[in-house]
C-alpha cells in the first residue's frame, strides 16, 4: 500500500508488530492489564475486530505462542463489569472473536440476553435500563450486532437480522442529503449514522435497499466533511468542525474514529453487494412529504420534500427540567478547565440535549450552531 509521500506501507507487518507489541507485558508499548469498568474494554473490541478482519493475513501467519500470547491478553475481559448499556457488546465482540480464532472460549451469554432486554420493539434499543433512545442505536447496537452475526452466523440470525430489517424500516427516514435530526450523545460519531443501512443492504442483496444505503453513506459524507468533519485526514470531535462543547467526559483524542463504523461496514461488504458500481437511489424525503410515529420509542418524524428537512419529535420528556435556561448548549467554564489542567480529569459540561429536556430536532442542526 502507498502512504501519502509516495512510499509503501506494510499494512500486514505494522498490525502484527502493534498486536505482539500491545499484549506483551514486557514492552513499553503494552496495553496494560484490565480492571472493572476499563475504557479498554471498549477498545478491546475493535482490536479484536480488526484481528477477526485480518485473520488470514495476520493471525494465521503467527506462532502458536504469538497467538498464545494475544489471546491471553484479551481473554482479560471475561468476568469484568461493564456499564449496564450498550457496553456489554464490548466483551461478548471480543469472545466471539476468541471462539472463532481458537475454535473454543466463553461466550457470555448472560450479557447477550441483557443487550436483548434493552430492545423496546421495532429494533429499537434504550441504551440501557434507563439510557436514551438515540443514534447508539446506529453505531453501537445494530453495528456490534452485525459483527457478532458475521463472526458466527449461527448464533442468534433471527433476532439479530429480523430485529436490524425491522429497525431500518423507520430509521431511513431519518437520512437527508443535507444532515440529520442528530438527538442524543457522542456527536463526534455522526460519520456513521448509514451503518445499519448498509448492514441490511448486505444481508437483503436488493438493489433498492443497497442504492439507498450508498447514497445515505455518500451524503453523510460529503455534507459533513464538507462543512469542517475532517481536519488533517482526522475525524473532528463535534459534528462539524471541533466543539468542545460536544465533547463527552469519557471521549478521547481517537473517539471520533468511530464515524468509520459505517464506511467499514461498506469497505467488508461492498465486493458482494456491487456497492460502488451500483446506481444510488434517493432517500425518503427526496421522493416525497411525508410523516410516521415511531412507536416503541415515541418519536414522531415529519419530512418536507422541498426543503429536504426532516424533523423528529419526541412525545416524552426525559427531564421535568423546563427551564429555557437550562435547554442549550454550554460551553465549559474557566473553573472547569483549571481543574481539568490542574487535575488531568476532563471536567465537560453534560450537552446531551435530550437530558435538557429538548423534544424536537431539525436536520438543518440550527441547536447545534
Amino acid at each position: 500500500m502507498d502512504d501519502l509521500k509516495g512510499g509503501t506501507l506494510n499494512i500486514t507487518a505494522i498490525i502484527t508488530e502493534a498486536f505482539l507489541a500491545g499484549t506483551d507485558p514486557t514492552h513499553p508499548g503494552y496495553w496494560g492489564k484490565l480492571h472493572d469498568y476499563d475504557q479498554r474494554i471498549c477498545e478491546s473490541a475493535d482490536l479484536a475486530l480488526a484481528l477477526w478482519l485480518c485473520r488470514e493475513t495476520v493471525w494465521e501467519r503467527l506462532t502458536s505462542a504469538q497467538q498464545q500470547q494475544i489471546t491471553c491478553w484479551f481473554n482479560q475481559v471475561n468476568g469484568l463489569q461493564t456499564v449496564d448499556n450498550n457496553w456489554h457488546l464490548f466483551p461478548l465482540t471480543v469472545q466471539f472473536v476468541m471462539r472463532a480464532l481458537n475454535g473454543s472460549g466463553d461466550v457470555s451469554n448472560e450479557k447477550y440476553e441483557r443487550i436483548k432486554e434493552f430492545h423496546v420493539g421495532g429494533g429499537w434499543f434504550r441504551d440501557g435500563a434507563h439510557g436514551n433512545y438515540d443514534y447508539y442505536n446506529a453505531w453501537g447496537f445494530h453495528y456490534s450486532l452485525y459483527w457478532l452475526d458475521q463472526i458466527n452466523p449461527e448464533y442468534d440470525p433471527q433476532f439479530i437480522r429480523s430485529c436490524m430489517a425491522e429497525f431500518v424500516t423507520t430509521y431511513r427516514y431519518l437520512m437527508t442529503p443535507q444532515g440529520i435530526p442528530f438527538f442524543g450523545r457522542s456527536a463526534c460519531y455522526r460519520l456513521a449514522v448509514s451503518a445499519p443501512l448498509l448492514a441490511v443492504a448486505s444481508h437483503s442483496k436488493d438493489a433498492l435497499q443497497i442504492g439507498e444505503a450508498k447514497r445515505a453513506l455518500e451524503t453523510t459524507l460529503r455534507y459533513f466533511i464538507g462543512n469542517g468533519a475532517m481536519r488533517f485526514g482526522v475525524p473532528t470531535q463535534g459534528l462539524f468542525a471541533d466543539d468542545e462543547r460536544l465533547v463527552d467526559n469519557y471521549s478521547g483524542p481517537a473517539s471520533s474514529f468511530w464515524s468509520l463504523r459505517a464506511l467499514n461496514i461498506a469497505l467488508y461488504c461492498a465486493s458482494d453487494i456491487n456497492l460502488w458500481l451500483c446506481e444510488s437511489r434517493q432517500l425518503p424525503v427526496e421522493l416525497q412529504d411525508f410523516s410516521l410515529t415511531i412507536e416503541p420509542v415515541n418519536l414522531f418524524v415529519m419530512g418536507t420534500c422541498e426543503t429536504k428537512e426532516v424533523v423528529a419529535t419526541f412525545r416524552s420528556d426525559y427531564t421535568q427540567q423546563q427551564s429555557p435556561l437550562t435547554r442549550g448548549l454550554t460551553t465549559p467554564s474557566w473553573s472547569a478547565r483549571f481543574k481539568e489542567w490542574l487535575t488531568g480529569r476532563a471536567e465537560r459540561p453534560k450537552n446531551n440535549l435530550l437530558r435538557k429536556g429538548v423534544t424536537s430536532y431539525s436536520s438543518k442542526m440550527t441547536a447545534f450552531f
